[in-house]
């Protein structure tokens, strides 16, 4: 297959295990976890906690994670959903009562429970090996002090006139300004809550001192109440599946937005994608078409499944895809009313030397969540609660003890029952997009996943604030012939740098004969190492 205008990674190679995450050091602590005889979820936590440190403006323990593991014993899919939900006291009668004509996007009011850590213990109690203060000790370390990339940076400089937070600008602006490239970020409070996490398990966050500060800093604002924090459970649940030319597709359930991919890949199955040059321009219109069709679907259905009915089942048939497809003109570009692409995530995937697979997606959602930094305790909280609708009818409608839509997703495919790829991206309203664009290239294009990674990207909706809703972000490797004739088919195209990190920075594996191989996003910091 010809390049296009880049320098490739090499793609990573292992045969008893590999780790492929947004950041080196937590690719190293997840691959010294499997090379002492952990599990995937042993790796998973590890590489996880210091993602949180390391990246804290995409993930942390103030967040949310949902995971989908491949368990090789019994060749199935689990799903953990570790989401938390609204507090008791979030309701549109109450945003009324306070003066509010919509939720925030950074404050109190969008702190939803973070289920991050009874998401790992939850892991852990099911698929892991190692006691959680063994797998803590690389995020303390880095706690104590990390150098910072340039990606971290601009990030904090980015963020700083959003919050008015004393406590986010003491951690991440000391001295007035952010860490410069090299220059170590010490969260020195996150070290202290995460060694207590260490000595005291996770009811350090919803009954204990941590859970006692954040109910005292969102007392007055927020919607969250002690209970709320103490009553937190995730659950075990199903994963939901399509087959895509012989293979089956794995992907996180509602009140995620995997349901968007599957559908996509539904209306696909029926075109000859492989036939269509890659990136030309019968391959960029349909995948753009395609993804209208799944996100308006999207949209109009997805909320928590404990308080909406999902047709799940009929939005996954094939003769409803086949219906779906009828709307697909090869001609022209039709109209399409996106969400807000505005997100910061990290997603990574683990297979270890028995064949289990962690497939992890972790986020505070947008860039810092809320902007609210815990005080004592480092913990930069979520903002999932700013993505409930104020229409009473939708699905995804704002009231207590709800779990907000989520644009996390994360993705298995088996083929035979067997591992076949496994991928997770970054990149809030674009992820489903970013599923299908670098599925397919695994898939239909045969690539390995670090030229399936690297390979050119779109992200269709409005990012900038005076984009259109049907802008169609075009990394510029693509070809000007070819973004110049979908501009004639009616698609709004605005060229993005050559490697966009709005695009997602994904990371996966496949998995080949005696061999895994890995791939990592040029787009950031991350790193695929296997052994």
């Amino acid at each position: 297959m010809p390049q296009i205008g880049y320098a490739r990674r090499p793609v990573a190679l292992g045969r008893d295990g590999l780790v492929t995450t947004a950041h080196p050091y937590a690719t190293v602590a997840g691959l010294d976890v499997l090379r002492a005889g952990g599990t995937a979820a042993d790796a998973a936590v590890a590489a996880n906690a210091v993602l949180a440190v390391t990246q804290p403006n995409m993930c942390g323990v103030g967040g949310d994670i949902f995971v989908l593991y491949y368990e090789a014993a019994t060749r199935r899919v689990h799903f953990l959903n570790g989401a938390g939900r609204s507090g008791s006291r979030a309701s549109l009668e109450e945003l009324q009562r306070r003066g509010a004509s919509a939720l925030p996007i950074v404050g109190p009011m969008t702190v939803s429970v973070p289920g991050c850590v009874r998401g790992w213990a939850m892991l852990l109690e099911r698929f892991g090996t190692r006691p959680l203060a063994a797998l803590l000790e690389p995020a303390i370390h880095y706690a104590e002090g990390c150098p910072t990339s340039s990606l971290t940076s601009q990030s904090i400089d980015e963020f700083e006139k959003a919050t008015s937070d004393a406590e986010w600008h003491r951690v991440f602006r000391p001295g007035d300004r952010a860490p410069a490239l090299g220059e170590p970020l010490v969260q020195s409070d996150l070290a202290r809550t995460l060694r207590d996490l260490a000595a005291e398990g996770p009811d350090l966050f919803y009954t204990g001192r941590v859970a006692r500060a954040i109910a005292e800093r969102l007392a007055r604002d927020g919607f969250l109440t002690p209970e709320d924090l103490a009553q937190h459970t995730g659950e075990w649940g199903e994963p939901i599946a399509t087959t895509y030319r012989g293979f089956r597709v794995y992907e996180t359930p509602p009140p995620t937005q995997g349901l968007a991919a599957l559908i996509a890949l539904n209306i696909l199955e029926r075109f000859s994608l492989a036939k269509c040059p890659l990136h030309s321009v019968q391959h960029l219109h349909l995948l753009l078409e395609v993804v209208k069709l799944a996100y308006a679907d999207r949209d109009r259905f997805i909320g928590d499944p404990a308080h909406a009915r999902l047709p799940l089942a009929e939005l996954l048939d094939k003769g409803y895809a086949a219906r779906r497809r009828k709307a697909f003109d090869p001609r022209k570009a039709q109209a399409y009313t996106a969400g807000d692409p505005e997100g910061d995530t990290t997603g990574f995937v683990v297979v270890d030397r028995q064949g289990n697979v962690a497939s992890v997606i972790q986020s505070l959602f947008n860039t810092f969540g809320s902007g609210i930094v815990v005080p004592g305790c480092g913990i930069v909280l979520q903002n999932r609660g700013r993505h409930f609708q104020l229409d009473p009818a939708h699905p995804s409608a704002l009231g207590p003890r709800k779990r907000p839509f989520h644009t996390l997703m994360a993705s298995i495919v088996t083929r035979d029952e067997r591992p076949a790829h496994a991928l997770a991206t970054m990149g809030g309203n674009g992820q489903a997009q970013f599923h299908v664009q670098i599925l397919t290239n695994l898939i239909d294009y045969g690539l390995d996943p670090q030229e399936a990674i690297e390979r050119p990207r779109f992200l269709l909706g409005p990012f900038y604030p005076e984009d259109a809703a049907d802008t169609v972000h075009l990394e510029s490797r693509v070809a000007r012939s070819i973004a110049s004739a979908l501009v004639r088919k009616g698609h709004a195209i605005r060229p993005a740098p050559e490697l966009f990190t709005r695009t997602g920075q994904a990371h996966a594996v496949s998995f080949g004969d005696g061999a895994l191989l890995g791939g990592a996003d040029p787009r950031g910091d991350g790193a695929a190492l296997g052994f």
